[in-house]
């Protein structure tokens, strides 16, 4: 820190220099001494300081020209005082003795007369003009001695009246210093605050006001003001200039009470903000008020990041159209349906039979959307009970209910916030959540379980069922206007039998990713090994088939996978009731249905028993016992 020492005279400078080089905050200051009287001081250069000190008239007049300057008042002691009376009363008998300068008031005059045995005048002055009259009247009343500053000496001594110089004293000196780096430190901590608050206020994506008491504009930052149409706003009036905030700028103004997150729409741009205001009170009278807006915009899209940062594993659809493997014309028409839907942002119900990759085409068409880098939230309806659905798709607050977590739940409509929420088996949720659930699609805003506020959301749906909605909304089981809420658009996805040869693409498709998955390999296939696939009926379709797929891979010998264990795996083994002795044939079934089904067995198997009685899913026993009643050779 930098001080500048001002002495009115020579002989200070060396007790200013013996008192710096014992401070101990010497290495902190850096400290230039001027020897100058009062008429010498001007401005220039002392701005290179970061405080000064000067005593009596020449402090003053340090203060008149630079009023902003950091200033320390190198006071005069009574002791300094007493000291210099007393030489005055020693060297020249003095006994009434004049004190002249800038000093407002000596205390304790009357003490001073009795220990100096001496009358004591005090002639104060205020400025430099002042201190000739002064003296001149100090003479006129009888003053046979006078003591003073710099320069009451040097124009006493001109008129040959005896005086002596009020000298500073090391222990005054030493507080100056001392008060001068506490101020320094004080300014530097203050500046800091200052820009502290310059930067936040000024670097602050939302608009910031202050307001006086008085209703004046007082800080405003440039989004305020980019928000307003670039009006002019710094020290005019609140209500003139932005009088949609008057109203209430003065509820917390007289109350004393902050207003958290109240909606406004700012009229000359149509913006709509969340305005905050907080009274700021010193010493418990409040002297104005910090507003604080927010675009409502920006607000939802900071949410819908931290809702991302916050859940995001889970939040991601893995597939796309390019993943779904296929061959027929059937399902190629219906990708070209599904991106259609991709480009619009309806809402979506997939209907299929279960397992015929309802949520591997939910994935693909948010991954082909405009909404593809927000959050894919997937949820099966038939997975939970009603309770438990409910605060997942809705969210709960602390203490709605117990075993809630602390501080509450974020649900999956919140979650899917920007993107897609897919509702799997949505024929099964209950008739009171489907209420629920139709409330949130048309005011698209849930209210947490147990909560009285309400978070908007922006959701595409997209809901799967294995169920005719229309057939259930008839029936009074599925609320008819959710049905026209869910039901925008609609696509259904084909059965695996009626794909052609699909089964066999997805068969070696499945194929590969088992023996990829498992390290080792996958057996190759032989070339009629997929013949049996054409007239499955495959009633649990995809996810069937990648059951099928692993028990061929396990039945096969050899690395190989033939076209008997492709049909031990169609038709595995059933639990079945030990036997004595062949079960009469079923009602349906004739003699000749049964010899013709061993033969097709053990034809599809080359005759081999032991395959075909798997085919079949009897024991060996079992087909040898029918094979001898048929009369098969």
């Amino acid at each position: 820190m930098r001080i500048l020492f001002i002495s009115p005279y020579p002989e200070l400078r060396d007790t200013v220099e013996n008192v710096f080089r014992s401070h101990p905050r010497r290495r902190d200051i850096d400290m230039e001494i001027r020897i100058m009287t009062v008429d010498q001081v001007s401005a220039k250069d002392m701005d290179a300081y970061d405080v000064v000190i000067a005593r009596g008239l020449t402090a003053k007049r340090v203060r008149s020209i630079l009023p902003q300057m950091p200033f320390v008042d190198l006071t005069i002691s009574g002791y300094d005082v007493v000291r210099t009376l007393a030489e005055c009363r020693r060297d020249f008998g003095a006994k009434h003795i004049a004190i002249c300068g800038f000093y407002e008031k000596i205390y304790e005059t009357e003490t001073l007369r009795r220990l100096m045995d001496c009358e004591i005048t005090l002639y104060p002055v205020d400025t430099f003009a002042e201190l000739e009259r002064s003296i001149d009247a100090a003479l006129a009343d009888g003053c046979d001695a006078l003591i003073g500053g710099y320069s009451a000496v040097g124009l006493a001594r001109k008129r040959g009246f005896p005086c002596k110089l009020i000298c500073t004293g090391e222990d005054a000196i030493t507080h100056a210093v001392n008060v001068a780096a506490e101020t320094v430190e004080q300014i530097r901590h203050e500046r800091v605050v200052a820009e502290l608050y310059k930067t936040v206020i000024y670097t602050s994506k939302d608009g910031v006001l202050y307001v006086d008491a008085e209703g004046t504009i007082q800080v405003r930052n440039h989004v305020v003001k980019d928000m307003n149409r670039g009006a002019s706003l710094l020290h005019k009036p609140l209500k003139a200039t932005l009088p949609y905030l008057y109203a209430p700028f003065m509820d917390v103004l007289l109350s004393g009470q902050g207003i958290e997150g109240r909606v406004i729409t700012i009229p000359s741009t149509g913006l709509t903000v969340s305005v905050s205001l907080a009274p700021v009170a010193v010493g418990g009278v409040i002297s104005g008020v910090v507003i604080t807006l927010s675009d409502i915009t920006n607000i939802q899209k900071l949410e819908s990041q931290i809702r991302r940062s916050i859940n995001e594993k889970g939040l991601v659809a893995k597939y796309a159209f390019d993943d779904i493997v296929h061959e027929s014309e059937t399902i190629e028409r219906t990708i070209a349906t599904a991106k259609r839907y991709a480009a619009s942002d309806s809402n979506i119900i997939i209907a299929g039979e279960t397992g015929t990759g309802k949520e591997l085409f939910a994935q693909s068409i948010h991954n082909a959307s405009a909404r593809r880098k927000g959050p894919f939230v997937a949820v099966n309806c038939a997975a939970l009970p009603e309770n438990l659905l409910e605060s997942e798709l809705f969210g709960y607050v602390e203490g709605a209910f117990t075993g809630t977590k602390k501080g509450g739940k974020m649900g999956l409509f919140e979650l899917a916030h920007e993107g897609t929420l897919f509702l799997d088996e949505i024929s099964e949720i209950s008739l009171s959540l489907q209420s629920k659930l139709l409330r949130v699609l048309q005011e698209r805003e849930v209210r947490r379980v147990g909560d009285t506020k309400v978070i908007s959301v922006n959701v595409r749906i997209i809901s799967a069922t294995n169920k005719n909605i229309a057939r259930l909304a008839k029936e009074g089981l599925f609320r008819s206007d959710l049905m026209y809420r869910l039901d925008v658009l609609r696509l259904f996805l084909p059965p695996l039998r009626e794909r052609g040869r699909d089964a066999e693409v997805v068969f070696a498709h499945l194929l590969a990713r088992l023996g990829s998955a498992s390290g080792r390999g996958c057996p190759g296939i032989a070339p009629d090994a997929l013949e049996p696939l054409g007239s499955y009926p495959f009633e649990g379709n995809i996810r069937e088939l990648r059951n099928i797929v692993e028990r061929a891979a396990v039945l096969c010998s050899d690395g190989l996978i033939t076209k008997e264990d492709v049909a031990a795996a169609l038709y595995p083994k059933d639990m079945e009731s030990p036997e004595r002795a062949e079960p009469e044939p079923r009602a349906a079934e004739t003699a000749g249905d049964g010899r013709a089904e061993v033969e097709r067995a053990l034809e599809a198997c080359g005759g081999n028993r032991s395959r075909a009685a798997k085919l079949l899913g009897i024991d060996r026993s079992t087909l040898w016992r029918r094979i001898k009643k048929y009369g098969i050779e």
